[in-house]
C-alpha cells in the first residue's frame, strides 16, 4: 500500500467513525477536514464531493466488513458452524462501531433518497442477503439444514432476527438482549434444522 493510500484509508477510518456516531448524513469534507487536522482542499483532492466521500466510506467499511466478518467464517466448516461464525463476527464488527452497523443505520437515513449512495447502500445490501442465502444452501448440502428449506426465506428470518438485534442493543438498551438474541437464533436454526420430511408412498 502506498503512502497515498494510507493516508486515505486513515481519512476514511475516521470518517467511518464519525459516521457511526453520528450519522453518514453529517459526514461532510468540511467536518472531516476537521476531524483528521487536514486541510479542506486536501480533502476534496481525494474526494471531489460529498456524495463521493459518503460512497468512499461505505466502501471502506464493505471491505472490512468482508475482511472481518465474512471471509473468516468462510473459512469454517459449511453448515450450522459457519452460521454461528457468521453472526458472531456480524455482532462483534458492529459491536465495534459506536452506533453499530453503519449499513443498518445508513439504509435507514438514506432509503427515501434516490441518488448514487441509496444504489451503492442497495447493492451492498443484496450481496450481504445472497450471502446468507448461500450459507443456507451450504447448510443443506453439509446436512445441517432440511433439504425442503427455501433459503431466501432463511435469509429473511435471520437478517430480521440480526436487525432486532441491532435496535434492541443500540437503541433500547435492554440488558436481556444478548441472552434473547441467543435464544431467538437457536429457535431459528431448529426451525429449520428440524427432521427430515417423509417421503410419500
Amino acid at each position: 500500500m502506498t503512502k497515498g493510500q494510507d493516508t486515505k484509508s486513515a481519512i476514511l477510518a475516521t470518517g467511518l467513525d464519525m459516521a457511526s456516531k453520528l450519522s453518514l448524513e453529517s459526514v461532510t469534507i468540511g467536518s472531516l477536514a476537521k476531524a483528521t487536522g487536514m486541510s479542506k482542499s486536501g480533502l476534496f483532492a481525494h474526494f471531489q464531493s460529498k456524495e463521493n466521500l459518503q460512497i468512499e466510506i461505505l466502501k471502506y467499511a464493505a471491505r472490512d466488513f468482508t475482511d472481518k466478518v465474512v471471509v473468516p467464517a468462510l473459512r469454517t466448516p459449511a453448515g450450522i458452524t459457519r452460521i454461528r461464525t457468521l453472526i458472531d463476527n456480524w455482532i462483534t464488527w458492529g459491536g465495534k462501531l459506536t452506533g453499530g452497523c453503519i449499513f443498518v443505520s445508513a439504509s435507514t437515513e438514506f432509503s427515501e433518497r434516490p441518488g448514487s449512495v441509496r444504489d451503492y447502500l442497495l447493492h451492498q445490501q443484496e450481496e450481504w442477503i445472497d450471502t446468507l442465502q448461500r450459507i443456507a444452501q451450504s447448510a443443506v448440502k453439509a446436512g445441517d439444514f432440511r433439504s425442503d428449506i427455501n433459503c431466501e426465506q432463511f435469509a429473511f428470518d435471520l437478517y430480521s432476527l440480526l436487525l432486532g438485534f441491532h435496535y434492541y442493543h443500540k437503541l433500547l438498551r435492554n440488558a436481556d438482549t444478548v441472552r434473547r438474541q441467543e435464544k431467538a437464533f437457536e429457535r431459528l436454526l431448529d426451525t429449520y434444522r428440524g427432521p427430515q420430511p417423509t417421503k410419500e408412498r
